[in-house]
């Protein structure tokens, strides 16, 4: 919120995440290391700390962390665009991998879980990937990433906190 503010013409609905810290912007080391960086790094200490006590939470928990982990240092190039530089390809690559082994790990845990919020995570993070990789509708696909990202961290939580109620 506080990098939207300051950037002028960004807009939470129309433009990524990853847009706040894209290379060349007046904000992209700060965006990069101190929000980026810290919650890759705080994901993947999850990730670490709960892989033998629960594998989903580690791997939707490790799949995240790596994505804002690596977007830290590879930021993508202005407007997010499929193709582009060297970095945003390896964004892109990471994202796009780390979002579809998210949706892996989603759809396993529908055949094992009873909580719907799985279902509904599921079908938020692939709405997320189809608008992001057709283009449309574009002036949503910051809202759609900020609400399937939001659901993907919940999920998180409530898997951590069904093993330790456990």
């Amino acid at each position: 919120m506080f990098y939207a503010r300051k950037r002028r013409g960004y807009s939470h609905l129309k433009q990524t995440i990853s847009e706040l810290g894209e290379s060349g912007s007046q904000y992209e080391k700060q965006v990069s290391y101190i929000i980026f960086l810290p919650v890759g790094i705080g994901c993947l200490v999850i990730s670490y700390a709960t892989y033998t006590s629960n594998y989903q939470a580690a791997f939707l928990s490790g799949a995240l962390g790596l994505s804002y982990f690596l977007s830290a240092i590879f930021p993508c190039d202005p407007g997010t665009p499929l193709s582009g530089t060297w970095k945003n390809a390896i964004h892109n690559t990471v994202g796009a991998v780390c979002y579809v082994a998210m949706a892996y790990q989603l759809n396993e845990l529908i055949d094992s879980n009873t909580s719907s919020f799985i279902d509904i995570s599921l079908f938020l993070l692939c709405s997320f990937l189809l608008i992001f990789i057709i283009g449309f509708p574009k002036q949503v696909i910051g809202l759609a990433q900020r609400i399937a990202e939001t659901s993907i961290f919940f999920s998180i939580g409530l898997l951590l906190v069904d093993i330790s109620a456990a």
